[in-house]
């Protein structure tokens, strides 16, 4: 039997199955993961991500690919979007940079966004980061300038030298800003 004709097959039984079933049909988890709610059934994105696990490194671009599309649905949730980060934190590469470094500059997002760009190798995540600096205030810009100092980004030591001095800044980020130029300045030496 050809592949197409026991694809038909295949359909055509769980067709008849789902006919006699009162349950519906199954939904598709790749579909439910971005509609998923904080405190709600994850399920279905538990079944994504232990396909994401299971990714052999030849695979991460193609679900590197998925992730991206699902983080593009205008049905996805703060909580769906939080998910499909986390889930790009195993196989995220350079192409997933753009959408993260928008995601980084929303108050709502930007700590998952954050934690995925920081698991991203290369100068394209290291920018992103930078440049998603002067686009937050409080604890997530705070975070920010965590995880740069992380990244052992010293091309913003003059950025993080005025906002450590600056009183207009929050407490928290002026100490982040002072425990960054610390890291990098020992990182150096």
């Amino acid at each position: 039997m050809s592949d197409k004709a026991s694809a038909s097959a295949a359909k055509a039984t769980r067709s008849a199955v789902d006919r006699k079933s009162n349950a519906g049909t199954t939904p598709d988890p790749w579909e439910a993961c971005v509609r998923i709610e904080y405190g709600g059934d994850r399920s279905l994105a538990w079944s994504v991500r232990e396909e994401i696990i299971a990714t052999p490194p030849q695979g991460h671009a193609g679900a590197e690919a998925r992730l991206l599309k699902a983080l593009a649905r205008p049905d996805c949730t703060d909580a769906g979007r939080a998910f499909v980060c986390q889930m790009l934190v195993m196989v995220a590469g350079a192409t997933s940079v753009p959408a993260l470094a928008a995601l980084v500059r929303d108050a709502k997002s930007t700590e998952a966004a954050r934690y995925a760009l920081a698991a991203i190798p290369g100068p394209e995540a290291t920018a992103a980061l930078r440049d998603a600096l002067g686009a937050l205030s409080g604890p997530a810009k705070a975070g920010l300038i965590g995880s740069i100092a992380l990244r052992g980004d010293a091309s913003v030591r003059y950025a993080l030298a005025g906002i450590k001095d600056n009183p207009s800044e929050a407490a928290i980020v002026r100490e982040a800003a002072t425990r960054a130029l610390e890291h990098l300045a020992n990182a150096k030496a």
